[in-house]
């Protein structure tokens, strides 16, 4: 891999991200996976961030395990401090540094399942990933992934949304070597949902044995709508966002009106996010 496609997270792993992150579970992403799933089997959950989804797995395999790998020690602690302060503590999940790209430590053929989810749209090759995410996982187990496919819809959609919707896209976009062709370059890193199908298929997975599906993430209630506004605002005001937006030509009137509308949003009565997800599972 080459030195500007090191592996990494555009919009960091302060609390202010990470809170958002923390409310992922097995039950709403991981949910296409659970019927899949037997008491004994061991699951890989690439990209695990602070390890909510990764510990809400550990009910479903109690004679199984679950290993949750992330690129930092930053997010790892997080993922462990989460994991303790549960009651009780699930004993099989284990948190470890791991770059799916630059290929794991794990021998081949190790886990039953390999999952991840909002992981393959910030890599700069996924289809690296998902090869190595298929060679971790045993014949007859699953990969199984689940990406957004952008663009973000909200009503109304306010100027300062979509500034954010702007810069967001610019900051995450991920560059690749070799474009796919079904997408225009600058659509790559945005429409990673859709293109999940064909990276699995380009990594060596049967397309007659992949299972393709969607589900969708809503913010409609008061609560939903303040709670996403304030983790976004958190990310520009306190999170480093602010200054990345900057650095891609960002005026700080174009800042501002971001905080400013994404807290408007949030107490509008008609107010509505929604994004569609993408979800496949490959058998191996």
């Amino acid at each position: 891999m080459s030195a500007h496609q090191k592996s990494t997270y555009a919009q960091g792993h302060h609390p202010c991200v990470t809170a958002a992150h923390a409310l992922r579970s097995a039950e709403v992403e991981g949910a296409f996976v659970l019927p899949h799933l037997s008491p004994k089997s061991c699951i890989l959950d690439v990209g695990c961030g602070p390890g909510s989804i990764s510990a809400s797995f550990a009910k479903y395999v109690p004679e199984g395990t679950v290993t949750g790998i992330d690129l930092t020690e930053e997010v790892l602690s997080q993922a462990r401090s989460y994991l303790s302060k549960l009651s009780p503590t699930p004993p099989n999940v284990t948190f470890e540094l791991g770059n799916i790209v630059d290929g794991l430590k794990y021998p081949s053929d190790t886990f039953d399942v390999v999952f991840t989810s909002q992981v393959l749209i910030h890599i700069p090759e996924p289809v690296k990933a998902m090869r190595e995410m298929k060679r971790v996982c045993k014949p007859g187990g699953f990969i199984a992934c689940r990406e957004s496919d952008l663009p973000f819809h909200w009503h109304p959609y306010l100027p300062g949304l979509q500034l954010w919707d702007k810069y967001l896209y610019n900051l995450t976009i991920v560059k690749t070597d070799r474009q796919h062709p079904m997408s225009a370059p600058h659509e790559l890193g945005h429409r990673a949902g859709c293109l999940l199908p064909a990276w699995a298929r380009e990594a060596g997975c049967d397309p007659e044995k992949m299972v393709k599906g969607a589900a969708t993430t809503v913010y409609a209630t008061m609560e939903e709508r303040r709670r996403f506004s304030e983790g976004l605002s958190g990310r520009i005001e306190n999170a480093g966002m602010g200054g990345k937006f900057r650095g891609l030509g960002a005026s700080e009137e174009e800042v501002g009106a971001m905080v400013r509308d994404l807290k408007a949003w949030a107490e509008e009565v008609d107010g509505w996010f929604g994004i569609l997800q993408v979800q496949v599972i490959c058998w191996v």
